[in-house]
């Protein structure tokens, strides 16, 4: 990724989701006047001796995802509900990163099923990751078992690129999740091409692909916004009550902290830290 000081600042984590309850504003046009002039990096202030310096400007950087097959760019789009059709609707990275975003801001308003959900996202993408890797290795030695005979893996003519403009981490997780389903469809492809496996374990391990990118963008689905936090479950209010019949109860792991997500937002890291420095208050407290 190129840090950059004109690249695009952006309002949400997918401007192009295809989820019907999310607006996100377009991304305003590259802007030359973020470039600080290092000349004129000084300011001298009214009190003689005193020199006061320019603080750096925020972090900007770009991001793109290249894909080369057909499977991979239908699982980046998505797809919307046909009801003529029968077709139920697909996750694809785009509406995984727009659900994401509402649950990541919910898990910076102590909501502990947003933590809960992060933790589940986390848990599938690692899992399907690992299946993928183990694959790709499984065909990439199956190219390269002949001394005399080697094939490398087949590379589309004209990939597509696709910008990601993403501001959390499980998004980026995903992507490299996608990416990782690319390279295995182009890998089976090319081992059933080159005769190395028939054409019905070749569809299987595609399909067996396919599912796995879906079914760990899928992981974002079942979360609601209700406006519970810990305190809320604590006294097991009326919000708690809703909270938990919509989405069952909450590990008690989760809501003392002792299981957290891998990436948290500052928000979420500092109201973490305060619910530990009252905990620990309190059990001083109690033992004077």
């Amino acid at each position: 990724m190129t840090n950059t000081a004109t690249a695009e600042k952006f309002s949400g984590d997918d401007i192009g989701t295809d989820d019907p309850q999310k607006v996100f504003k377009n991304a305003p046009q590259k802007n030359t006047s973020d470039i600080v002039d290092s000349s004129d990096d000084v300011i001298h202030d009214d009190a003689p001796g005193e020199i006061q310096y320019k603080g750096p400007g925020p972090l900007r950087g770009e991001s793109k995802l290249i894909l080369e097959t057909r499977r991979g760019q239908m699982i980046f789009e998505g797809r919307k509900a046909r009801l003529d059709e029968d077709k139920v609707a697909i996750i694809g990275l785009r509406s995984f990163a727009s659900y994401l975003r509402t649950i990541w801001d919910a898990a910076g308003c102590n909501d502990p099923y947003a933590d809960w959900w992060l933790l589940k996202v986390q848990r599938t993408i690692l899992e399907k990751e690992t299946w993928m890797e183990e694959k790709i290795a499984e065909y990439e030695a199956m190219l390269q078992q002949f001394p005399n005979l080697t094939h490398e893996v087949a590379h589309s003519i004209s990939p597509i690129v696709r910008d990601l403009r993403f501001s959390i981490p499980y998004s980026f997780k995903g992507a490299m999740l996608l990416m990782r389903h690319d390279q295995l469809v182009k890998t089976i492809m090319t081992a059933n091409h080159v005769g190395m496996v028939n054409s019905k374990s070749a569809h299987l391990d595609l399909e067996r692909s396919s599912k796995a990118a879906r079914t760990a963008f899928q992981s974002v689905s079942g979360y609601r916004f209700t406006g519970v936090t810990r305190d809320c479950i604590h006294a097991m209010n009326p919000v708690a009550q809703k909270a938990a019949e919509i989405m069952g109860p909450c590990p008690s792991g989760i809501l003392d902290d002792v299981v957290v997500p891998d990436f948290e937002s500052t928000k979420s890291m500092m109201t973490r830290k305060l619910r530990l420095q009252k905990v620990r208050a309190f059990e001083t407290s109690k033992k004077s």
